[in-house]
């Protein structure tokens, strides 16, 4: 009994230690994370705050300069890490960070509209390697599965606008008519100082959302 009490110990311990890093190592991430949402937001508003909703989640309320949102915010979501079990599930799944954009239209849509964006890679043989050279790409256009068979002039209007746009990052985008009536998830990764797109990010999010509401007008 004596040696159980003494692992018990042991181990809330070490969780306890656990935890207290991990919401160290996710405030200092999250002082980078806004860091990177002021230098991608250049030009189109500034960083609010910071709310924390999750020990692995938080909301960032923007102050934006473009009259196409009448109220904007950020979640962002960092992969969970309280707990050991929680750190090693994220890394079996693969699973991303994420920042997700909400806002208010000053015409809400008369639609709902919840687009997914996903990407296939094949290869013919797996005795090449990929970094060989030996490879023949080819880059189709964009496909669209859809569960309706009409469209909507407003729901054509921003299908246009994602098929055109030059930013794929996007992982959902979602219209609605209740509040928030706009919202668009990427990898956090996308707005990282490495990230190609990251200048565009917010470029896409203001055309995307100001054609819809153009439409309706």
């Amino acid at each position: 009994m004596l040696v159980f009490g003494i692992c018990l110990v042991v181990f809330a311990v070490g969780c306890g230690v656990w935890r207290w890093l991990s919401r160290r190592h996710h405030r200092r991430k999250a002082l980078t994370v806004l860091r990177w949402i002021e230098a991608a937001m250049a030009g189109h508003g500034d960083v609010a705050g910071i709310r924390w909703l999750t020990p692995s989640h938080f909301k960032v309320p923007l102050h934006l300069t473009s009259r196409s949102f009448r109220r904007a915010w950020i979640i962002v979501e960092l992969s969970p890490c309280e707990l050991p079990i929680h750190w090693l599930l994220s890394k079996l799944k693969n699973q991303q960070d994420l920042l997700t954009f909400h806002a208010d239209l000053d015409l809400p849509p008369s639609f709902s509209l919840e687009v997914h964006n996903f990407h296939w890679f094949a290869r013919s043989s797996k005795k090449v390697a990929p970094g060989s050279g030996h490879w023949t790409l080819e880059q189709s256009g964009p496909l669209i599965i859809s569960t309706r068979m009409n469209w909507q002039k407003e729901i054509t209007h921003a299908m246009t606008s994602l098929t055109d746009s030059c930013n794929r990052e996007f992982t959902s985008i979602r219209f609605q008519r209740r509040s928030p009536h706009f919202s668009a998830t990427v990898p956090l990764a996308a707005i990282s100082p490495r990230s190609p797109t990251r200048a565009c990010i917010f470029d896409t999010v203001r055309e995307v959302a100001a054609n819809s509401s153009a439409s309706l007008s």
